[in-house]
């Protein structure tokens, strides 16, 4: 008897179902929206027995699909419900389709918090679109991971649940008022630009056609033009300057709409709320917010939305390492702080500032070697008089970010970016300078990547390596350090990540101004800086060793307390190794330290939590 997609109950069931109807899925962790592999965009898949090991491996597990080519161009419009903070996705499309007619029937999913997954077929790529209508529309395109039914939902504990069954009618195509339906939340979330601006071009290429011809119509609207008048002069332009013009359709579909939004005489998008009036006073409640997971640019490395630093000294590669992340968010592919994972995710735009290097002559050539599009990658020239206004908490970097929306915007350095009036030291006035971007990152889309220098003074490691500010690491949600490991290679080791665990160092080497990974290692910036440190005093010879060990205790801190004196002993046996010391040796070394006095072990925790540590003995008095 043929399974009714309705009635099943069991992920695994129903996850061999998706399978056959050409779906790429993956499991999803109980309690969580999130699969239990690292790479699962790359893993998801169609094939009957790597599901079956998945769900023997996993039993309780819940069914997700990955959207877009692996899935033959599959896309979500996904309806968020939840009324305790106003997002109410339901009612606002039935809302919508009162207006405008209704979307095609397709599958229906009902979410475990009430709201509506409408699945559709795209005939090419679009790019996902999130945010839309006040945060209560997300439109999941290729790379998206979409939750299936009879999943449990990780906060209510309600099962995600067929409407619409795709045993019980075939897969819509995208078009007609389900693209209406994007566009327009796609216009309206564009229009929150304050003061959008036009200038004509000469030329605009692929990547930025629409956006050049969205704001060439808000100008014309904003005079007070017919619509006959701007359709003509829009077309005009688009034939003239858009190499290769955008059809007929997508004219239609992605810039005309703003001639029925937007009334004659006000720019697109322009902010007309009344000035003066006092600010409400109601807060939101935590218990109304909508927890979420975290969200990953490059998985376990760089969180989506958040501010990321990456701290170095001269030389270390700190330059081509952001030239290498900013050409894998440009494309979609991977990038070699992946550890050699070949994952394909939806093209971004990347925004750079730099005060550094010079775009013709240095930054254009290094991401082109990178595998940029550089059709992607948008900057301003340090020589372009308006480089000084781009300030983190600035008016105009908010109205740049508005325009373009990047998927991630670069500064490099900091110190470029902060106000002339303001103290790096001086925390309570950094903290201001760069609470903006937090703000920005949530409503325009986009993820920050600062670029610093490193602190070189010795015994510095953790938040004393980023050199000026502590705020800089406090704000930031990950801090990555990249250095020299020797050997011809360099090292980007995680020093901070709030979401998750640390991620291992990758080594990596420089080939012709591009990134190539080496490997990985479990070493950090602090051992690898103490071994440095320790050769410049000489080669470590056999008969030293112990002067070595008693070196790393005197100046690693320990993470918890900041107090130097004690290491994990399995730490200090990596670095041991590192510096040339073989396993054997150490052993001596430390051996004979116990002897004398000089050192002693102790174990802290129980069980599996058991870990052993090398502590320094206080040198009696004399």
């Amino acid at each position: 008897m043929k399974a009714n997609l309705q009635e099943i109950t069991e992920p695994k069931e129903a996850a061999l179902i998706y399978a056959g109807l050409g779906l790429a899925v993956v499991p999803i962790r109980k309690g969580t929206k999130q699969p239990p592999m690292k790479h699962w965009q790359n893993e998801a898949t169609q094939d009957p027995e790597r599901i079956r090991e998945w769900w023997t491996r996993w039993p309780d597990a819940g069914v997700g699909v990955v959207t877009g080519k692996k899935s033959g161009g599959l896309a979500v419009i996904d309806l968020d419900e939840h009324p305790e903070d106003g997002r109410r996705g339901v009612e606002l499309l039935e809302a919508w389709e009162r207006e405008n007619g209704y979307l095609p029937e397709t599958w229906t999913a009902i979410t475990g918090s009430g709201g509506r997954h409408l699945f559709f077929r795209l005939r090419d790529p679009m790019k996902r679109q999130q945010h839309l209508y006040n945060s209560q529309v997300d439109f999941q395109t290729d790379g998206a991971l979409v939750i299936l039914p009879p999943t449990v939902h990780a906060k209510t504990g309600r099962r995600y649940m067929w409407d619409v069954a795709p045993d019980q009618r075939p897969l819509a195509s995208y078009g007609g008022n389900a693209a209406a339906f994007i566009d327009e939340g796609y216009l309206e979330a564009r229009g929150s630009v304050t003061g959008s601006s036009f200038e004509a071009r000469k030329e605009v290429t692929a990547g930025g056609r629409t956006d050049y011809l969205f704001r060439m119509l808000s100008s014309l609207q904003a005079k007070g033009l017919t619509d006959a008048a701007i359709r003509a002069a829009v077309a005009a332009e688009n034939d003239a300057v858009c190499v290769p013009p955008l059809s007929d359709a997508d004219l239609e579909r992605e810039v005309f709409p703003a001639l029925r939004r937007y009334e004659k005489g006000s720019l697109a998008g322009s902010d007309q709320r009344s000035k003066g009036k006092p600010l409400a006073v109601d807060l939101l409640s935590l218990a109304n917010v909508a927890e979420e997971e975290p969200d990953w640019l490059i998985p376990g490395y760089i969180p989506r939305y958040q501010i990321t630093s990456l701290a170095g000294d001269g030389g270390s590669g700190k330059t081509t390492v952001w030239c290498s992340i900013a050409a894998a968010v440009s494309t979609g592919r991977s990038c070699f702080i992946e550890c050699g994972a070949q994952e394909q995710r939806e093209p971004g735009l990347v925004m750079f500032f730099s005060a550094e290097d010079s775009l013709k002559y240095t930054l254009a050539r290094r991401l082109r070697k990178n595998g940029a599009d550089l059709s992607r990658i948008i900057s301003l020239d340090i020589s372009d008089e308006r480089f000084q206004a781009v300030k983190f908490n600035g008016p105009y970097l908010e109205q740049l970010l508005a325009e373009y929306r990047p998927e991630l915007c670069i500064f490099d350095p900091i110190q470029s970016f902060v106000p002339p009036d303001i103290k790096m030291g001086d925390r309570n006035a950094m903290r201001q300078c760069l609470e903006p971007l937090i703000g920005y990152g949530d409503k325009y889309g986009t993820t920050f990547l600062i670029i610093e220098h490193a602190n070189k003074q010795a015994g510095a490691y953790g938040r004393k390596r980023i050199a000026d500010s502590a705020d800089i690491w406090d704000i930031s949600r990950s801090v990555l350090m990249a250095g020299d490991a020797g050997s011809g290679q360099r090292y980007l080791s995680q020093e901070k990540s709030n979401y998750g665990q640390l991620q291992e160092t990758v080594l990596f080497t420089l080939e012709d101004e591009k990134a190539a990974f080496r490997g990985t290692s479990s070493l950090r910036d602090r051992d690898y800086i103490l071994t440095s440190q320790y050769e410049n005093r000489g080669k470590p010879q056999r008969a030293n060793a112990k002067d070595m060990i008693l070196f790393y205790l005197e100046n690693v801190e320990d993470p918890e307390t900041g107090e130097t004196g004690r290491i994990e002993t399995g730490d200090l046996d990596g670095m041991l190794q590192r510096a040339g010391v073989s396993k054997a040796t150490g052993s001596r070394a430390k051996a004979d330290l116990i002897k004398e006095g000089r050192i002693r072990t102790e174990a802290r925790g129980f069980g599996k939590d058991k870990k052993w540590y090398t502590v320094l003995c206080p040198v009696p008095n004399e």
